[in-house]
């Protein structure tokens, strides 16, 4: 699950982030080998790689989300309620390939038909449990936290989220500007986790977004720069040869968008779906766009009016104190 952090979405996923902008598919930021070495001197490494989620980033988020659902797993337990901690283990690949995800690409594409699919199916229901059968306990450790409350009887449903989330009414809003904002609860096995682990839970909404938003406020900069308008006329001529004719990669996703929107999940569709995925990773590899896009990141990261990296520096303080209490949390 994701717990407010970048993994893909679940049921249990908590509050979303309201204009976080990101550079879609092949164009977000990547890289691997010397451009992840590059630095901009008016920030450290350790803030770099928080800004533009590389380096240690992908080790550090693995760290704190192991610690943050054995926490709501102990808390969860001690309300009564089953709750599974899923293993995330940071991959091994480098950052270009964990970006471009071909392997994914090959047999989800963008992951649209899989969205679209669900949106058809979820009127459907789930199948009848058992309360006694031993069989049906071994089925319910298997499943994951979002299919066990999805076969719950409504008003356990409802309780696990209560005790997990707390309610509507202990939800609150932390606004970074006039335009991005997120939506979180106060109480609840998660916000406890998060307390303990960070200390303050305006300290962890600090330390996961204020990055995230610094980082995407570099976006325009990026993508008007000369080796990246380069990169993605590369990109256009590689995509063509394909048979494909796309201005971005953004393009390309949004146009399928607007197809399922029209038709729904068709087996057609999905096959083109991951033809012109797969088309689109292997020409971004061709070409380095994660590694060109990383790079100008960094570069323009030293740019960051002062407030903008004070902000940083103190995020990356919080992420680091709440590393060193993963071992043993407050």
């Amino acid at each position: 699950m994701a717990h407010g952090r970048t993994f893909k979405r679940s049921v249990l996923s908590s509050g979303v982030v309201a204009g976080v902008l990101a550079l879609a598919a092949c164009t977000s930021p990547g890289g691997g080998g010397a451009s992840e070495g590059n630095t901009a001197s008016s920030l450290t490494r350790a803030e770099l790689d928080l800004l533009t989620r590389s380096g240690d980033y992908t080790r550090d988020e693995a760290v704190l989300y192991q610690a943050e659902t054995k926490l709501i797993a102990a808390c969860m337990t001690d309300r009564g309620f089953r709750y599974k901690v899923d293993e995330f283990v940071p991959s091994s690949d480098s950052y270009q390939e964990r970006q471009l995800k071909l392997g994914e690409r090959r047999t989800e594409g963008y992951g649209l038909y899989r969205e679209y699919a669900a949106k058809r199916s979820s009127g459907s229901s789930t199948s009848s449990t058992s309360s006694t059968s031993s069989a049906t306990g071994n089925r319910e450790e298997s499943l994951t936290n979002d299919q066990y409350v999805a076969q719950l009887p409504a008003q356990k449903a409802a309780a696990y989220m209560r005790a997990l989330r707390g309610g509507e009414n202990d939800l609150r809003e932390m606004r970074f500007d006039k335009e991005r904002a997120i939506t979180f609860s106060e109480v609840g096995c998660e916000a406890e986790s998060r307390k303990r682990l960070f200390g303050e839970l305006d300290d962890w909404a600090a330390a996961t977004y204020i990055p995230q938003n610094l980082n995407s406020s570099l976006t325009d900069n990026v993508t008007k720069d000369a080796k990246y308008t380069a990169a993605i006329r590369g990109w256009k001529k590689c995509m063509a040869e394909r048979g494909y004719h796309y201005r971005t990669p953004d393009e390309a996703a949004e146009q399928l968008k607007a197809e399922y929107q029209r038709q729904g999940a068709a087996e057609s569709l999905r096959r083109r779906e991951i033809d012109v995925a797969v088309a689109d990773g292997t020409c971004a590899e061709r070409l380095h766009i994660p590694s060109v896009v990383l790079s100008l990141r960094k570069q323009y990261a030293g740019s960051l009016p002062e407030a903008d990296r004070s902000r940083l520096r103190q995020a990356a303080e919080i992420w680091t104190t709440a590393l060193g209490r993963t071992g043993t949390p407050d």
